[in-house]
């Protein structure tokens, strides 16, 4: 088998009817692949979804019951039987060159461990203005450009390719590899559990740390739908807030300093950013009140989880 795909699902049966659709377009020719479809407890029509494409892809249903896509994924480590494993998600449209791209990356750099591709943020509809604005920077716009160009993952480099669109030989997990558990989404986006996102940075920071080397291919391409319900402030407050609970969790967030059970600057920040962003609301541009309310919701998360460890 040369190839595993894998994509982790909870409750978007019909995102993941679309996500599939593209994959029947796929170009594999000369390939031998799988499609692993990781059912993370769902309760909607997930597994009726999968039948529909049973006869049209080489899919393998399999059930987790552990609540947490970290545990999917390292579930999905111990099925696969291809030696170049694919991770994307439930709410993408791949290139029907995406597995040959990769295949292709695979075979002409062999010293490449793990490596990443292009993911273009699509709208389901036209986001806010201020959303709209502000794109380039706010982390839970899901998007990847690392340049025009092929290129290997630069010394000092933070990781950047993301779980909709990664690529990591099979290999490496057989070592001392695998995806915190502690880490992750959890449910689903109206959680706060479902927001506590990252688990592929550690992965990749773990890599790094090891030597392993990472390399990028824009011909690897993902088109990463935005719905709705992730345009508006409620959902990047919780986002953030995740972002802040996730760093501490992976030892991010040195705990020193402490005030009450929390780093005394995580402290200030959330009162001089709480402030900044309730005084420019109505009166700053949207990249002014935008930056507070996020860092503001950071801070929330690092002081939730250090309180919570102690």
């Amino acid at each position: 088998m040369n190839i595993s795909v894998v994509i982790c699902t909870y409750n978007r049966c019909d995102s993941l009817r679309r996500t599939l659709q593209t994959f029947c377009q796929i170009n594999a020719t000369g390939l031998s692949w799988e499609l692993l479809l990781l059912d993370n407890n769902s309760t909607d029509a997930t597994a009726r979804v999968v039948e529909e494409f049973k006869d049209k892809l080489p899919l393998r249903y399999i059930f987790e019951s552990r609540q947490g896509k970290s545990h999917a994924l390292n579930r999905s480590i111990g099925e696969a039987q291809g030696g170049l494993l694919l991770f994307t998600d439930d709410d993408v449209d791949v290139d029907p060159q995406w597995l040959q791209a990769y295949w292709d990356v695979a075979q002409r750099f062999p010293d490449a461990t793990f490596f990443g591709g292009k993911v273009v943020a699509c709208w389901e509809e036209p986001p806010p203005a201020w959303l709209a604005g502000n794109e380039t920077w706010l982390l839970p716009v899901v998007r990847v450009d690392g340049g025009p160009d092929e290129r290997w993952m630069k010394s000092g480099e933070r990781p950047f390719f993301l779980g909709a669109n990664m690529a990591v030989r099979g290999e490496i997990f057989t070592e001392r590899f695998s995806y915190p558990e502690n880490i992750g989404p959890s449910g689903s986006d109206a959680s706060q559990s479902g927001n506590v996102r990252g688990e592929e940075m550690q992965l990749q920071g773990e890599f790094i740390a090891a030597g392993l080397k990472g390399y990028y291919t824009p011909k690897a391409l993902i088109n990463h739908r935005h719905l709705p319900h992730r345009m508006t402030e409620r959902y990047l407050r919780r986002w953030y807030q995740g972002h802040g609970i996730a760093e501490v969790r992976s030892g991010q967030i040195p705990q020193i300093n402490c005030w009450f059970g929390a780093p005394r600057y995580y402290w200030k920040e959330l009162m001089v950013k709480g402030l900044k962003y309730f005084l420019t609301r109505w009166l700053a541009s949207s990249s002014v009140w935008l930056k507070a309310e996020t860092e503001f919701a950071f801070a929330t998360g690092v002081i939730i989880e250090s309180r919570h460890q102690k």
